[in-house]
């Protein structure tokens, strides 16, 4: 995404990216939270609303409690229930609605069979005994004082909150007395009085009551199709939800829904457009991304100026390092900056150094003598200083080449013998080898690592191959014969104090270099040992050789030829 880009670009493009980030996450941290904090008040309201219905329940409660209990008592009222006739029963239950006032007035025998209903003499003989507040009461119980939910009915669509008693005679229940208020629109209304929430009463799916003149039913009764489950789960824990969202004619609402009480599947749901609301957050969000775009005009030329304090000496070292690239050494970057950038020349100086050292190395020393030569910089390196290393090892021979000697012109063989050891010293590096020496017209090669002995086998296959196929040097010399070994090997310093030589010896090296020598033109020679302890038959093609007598070795070896066709 970056490429190409100066750092004075690169430099505006960070401190604009960071500003509009910080900004960003302003913006966002702001919406979350104002609007928890919108959903907290939110929240409170219908808290608030909640314990205003229930304290308007609670006074129902208490009203229809006392006139029920006032009725109950009744001598009058009493003697006409005893009498069990419907039509007596019905009189009386006239005579005190009239008095309480209330919506419904059941009178039922001991039994629950109903003795009068106010308004609906047709349902004499009609048994309600299994309605909870009508068989509490024919067991004797009293309504509780402060009940948690009120006790509700459905009745012809209709849903009442309920209030039985017991009737007695002395000590014998000969009856139960219900009495009850419907609820509907007025409830819902009284209730939107208290907060802003738009309420919406239901029972079942059905809408009994509400306080919104603004959306169908059909929109609100499609909150109870949608939340059946959430709705089931409130009524039967008998508390209210989360806050949740949902949408009526395209407009997201925040929601909540509450029982009305126990005995029927009825509640309310309580809701409040979000938009309404959130009025505030917008007008905090358009002012966040005023500020961002002025922000973002200041950066521009703090930008610009500081991407012309970092970027000038950061380029003065950019043309340097082009000049190494195109292998001029001679290079220095001045810089009187102690900062990091200052720092940075100062290391780029000395590295040039040490390049110019190592590339004059190099030409005389293997990678593993350089190493030695740059770890014991600063002490003194002698005889002795040795150590064990597993390696593999790598021989070549070139074949052909003393006749050659004899036969052409000294320039001729040298720039030809060059030519063949070069190629082959090319791709030893290319397998992550090291030049070890060069001893006439032969090569010695080091491998370390893990996969040393593949590398050295790679390189090996490389060297052959590319001996054939390169016509002017196959037809000048026979070919080339190589030995490839892998064991612990002694690495040290070798010689005398005035002259020292950084190499390896040992018997896996004497081996290495017999197998060179028993290699023919093209052969590739390595140890039966060597062969199956890396299982190098599963990936290269084998083939056993007679076991051969090696000078300096008291048993026969096995040797195999690695084929390359």
């Amino acid at each position: 995404m970056f490429k190409g880009l100066n750092i004075q670009t690169k430099l505006f493009l960070l401190l604009s990216g960071l500003t509009i980030s910080v900004l960003f996450v302003v913006l966002v941290a702001v919406n979350q939270i104002s609007s928890s904090t919108i959903e907290q008040k939110v929240l409170l309201d219908f808290k608030q609303l909640q314990s205003f219905f229930k304290n308007q329940q609670a006074l129902r409660y208490d009203r229809l409690a006392e006139s029920a209990s006032l009725i109950g008592e009744n001598s009058t009222f009493k003697g006409n229930v005893q009498t069990e006739d419907p039509a007596t029963v019905a009189y009386s239950v006239g005579e005190f609605a009239n008095f309480t006032k209330t919506d419904l007035f059941v009178v039922t025998d001991e039994d629950g069979l109903v003795l009068a209903w106010l308004d609906k003499p047709d349902r004499a003989g009609r048994d309600i005994s299994e309605v909870i507040t009508v068989e509490q009461a024919m067991l004797g119980y009293y309504p509780d004082l402060e009940p948690e939910w009120p006790f509700l009915w459905e009745v012809d669509d209709n849903l009442y909150q309920i209030v039985s008693v017991p009737i007695y005679a002395g000590n014998r229940i000969i009856g139960t007395l219900t009495l009850g208020t419907v609820l509907e629109d007025i409830e819902a209304k009284q209730l939107k009085q208290q907060t802003p929430l738009d309420i919406v009463l239901f029972m079942d799916e059905s809408i009994i009551g509400s306080s919104s003149p603004i959306y169908e039913e059909s929109e609100y009764e499609q909150i109870a199709r949608e939340n059946g489950a959430l709705i089931d789960s409130m009524i039967a824990k008998s508390t209210i939800s989360d806050p949740f969202r949902f949408k009526i004619n395209d407009e997201e609402q925040l929601s909540f829904i509450s029982p009305l009480g126990i005995g029927e599947r009825a509640y309310y749901v309580a809701t409040v457009p979000i938009s309404r609301e959130f009025q505030a957050l917008s007008s905090i969000q358009r002012n966040i991304i005023i500020i961002a775009a002025i922000s973002f005009f200041i950066i521009i030329p703090i930008a610009i100026f500081l991407g012309s304090i970092i970027s000038n000496p950061i380029n003065r070292l950019t043309q340097a390092m082009l000049k190494v690239e195109d292998g001029d050494l001679n290079v220095s970057v001045e810089t009187q900056s102690k900062d990091e950038i200052g720092m940075l020349t100062r290391a780029f100086n000395k590295m040039i150094i040490g390049l110019r050292d190592r590339f004059a190395l190099t030409k005389y020393v293997g990678d593993h003598t350089l190493q030695m030569i740059q770890t014991n910089a600063d002490q003194t390196v002698g005889l002795g200083d040795a150590t064990t290393q597993n390696l593999a090892i790598l021989f070549t021979d070139i074949r052909g080449s003393t006749s050659k000697i004899e036969g052409s012109k000294p320039d001729e063989f040298i720039n030809m013998l060059n030519e063949t050891l070069g190629a082959q010293s090319q791709i030893v590096l290319q397998n992550n080898g090291s030049i070890d020496k060069f001893v006439g017209d032969s090569v010695i090669a080091l491998f370390s690592g893990d996969d040393a002995v593949e590398r050295a086998i790679s390189a090996a296959i490389g060297i052959q191959r590319d001996f054939r196929n390169n016509k002017r040097i196959n037809s000048y010399f026979e070919g080339i014969g190589v030995g490839v070994n892998h064991g612990p090997m002694l690495l040290g310093n070798m010689g005398a104090n005035e002259r020292l030589d950084y190499t390896v010896i040992g018997s896996e090296v004497n081996l290495c270099a017999r197998l060179c020598s028993e290699a023919k033109v093209g052969q590739i020679l390595i140890t039966k040992k060597l062969a199956d302890s890396f299982n190098l038959a599963a990936y290269h093609s084998l083939e056993d050789v007679n076991a051969k007598d090696l000078k300096g070795f008291s048993n026969r070896i096995d040797i195999v030829e690695v084929n390359y066709e």
